[in-house]
């Protein structure tokens, strides 16, 4: 399985900082008040391993050893 690592614009009319990531990217999705501008990818990854980021690897698992259980 591979895992993305993306780079996406929005531009929006509402200051960002007062909002959570769900609401950010709803509104650039639905077109509310938002704008996504580029959607790129910037790095595939084989294994989760390869993830040098704590907060993204918590997406997979508790652990960085639970991620790496889901690969068998």
């Amino acid at each position: 399985m591979a895992y993305y690592k993306l780079l996406i614009e929005v531009w929006c009319d509402w200051n960002p900082k007062d909002r959570n990531l769900e609401e950010i990217v709803a509104h650039g999705v639905l077109g509310e008040a938002a704008i996504c501008t580029l959607q790129e990818v910037v790095k595939v990854v084989d294994r989760p391993q390869d993830i040098h980021n704590d907060e993204a690897m918590s997406f997979f698992g508790e652990e960085e050893s639970e991620a790496d259980e889901s690969q068998g």
